[in-house]
């Protein structure tokens, strides 16, 4: 897809924009249990839900890694907890490289910057702010119990976009796949971790925004 005809350039943030998800598997580990043997699990396991809302990375360690059902009001004990705990992580973890560059520069274009995360709206804001990226983004929304397919398909109700022109920078298969879904051209974002092996239907994968930025000459180092 060219830049030329895009319009709204949607962007995940955790491992996109902010360098935060060690600092998230660390704090779910964190979230659950005081154990080292079980943080690292709980760690790892995190670490491949990419693209996944919050409450199903929450039941699914708790299914495979816990295995067995939560108590009564476990599962808000471990959303509390995980939301305290990550919102540090995120406001002390680094930028990705080539971050403030591409959003400067999409906004010399005139196309809207618009921040989607599963990440709960207040916590988001509180994130990008300390980064000096809220002001950045014309439009951020965040998430919660509910899928990235679910929280794009009502960004594109609320504002009346067309799908065409938009284009969605992710780096994980939830968000290629709420892509696809939703029928919105999809750049991934991938440091080594080979997330989208097999994956079709996308462009890249690029290291950083800074590769991808530079691969369409959008900026220069």
């Amino acid at each position: 897809m060219k830049l030329k005809e895009v319009k709204n350039c949607i962007f995940d943030v955790n491992g996109v924009l902010i360098d935060s998800n060690v600092a998230n598997a660390r704090a779910m580990a964190e979230a659950f249990t005081d154990d080292a043997g079980l943080r690292k699990r709980i760690a790892e396991l995190y670490l491949t839900l990419t693209g996944i809302d919050r409450g199903t990375k929450i039941r699914r360690i708790q299914e495979n890694i816990i295995c067995r059902p939560f108590h009564e009001g476990e599962f808000e004990l471990r959303w509390q907890r995980f939301k305290n705990l990550s919102g540090n992580g995120m406001r002390g973890a680094r930028l990705m490289p080539g971050c403030k560059e591409v959003l400067d520069e999409l906004k010399k274009r005139r196309i809207h910057r618009i921040a989607l995360s599963n990440t709960p709206l207040k916590e988001l804001k509180n994130g990008l702010s300390a980064h000096g990226l809220e002001h950045r983004f014309e439009i951020i929304r965040g998430g919660g119990d509910w899928t990235k397919s679910e929280s794009l398909r009502c960004l594109l109700e609320e504002f009346h976009f067309n799908p065409v022109q938009c284009l969605f920078i992710g780096d994980g298969k939830g968000d290629l796949a709420a892509a696809g879904l939703a029928g919105i051209s999809f750049v991934a974002i991938d440091p080594g971790t080979d997330e989208f092996a097999g994956e079709t239907g996308f462009d890249g994968p690029y290291i950083d925004l800074c590769h991808w930025g530079k691969a369409i000459s959008l900026i220069q180092f």
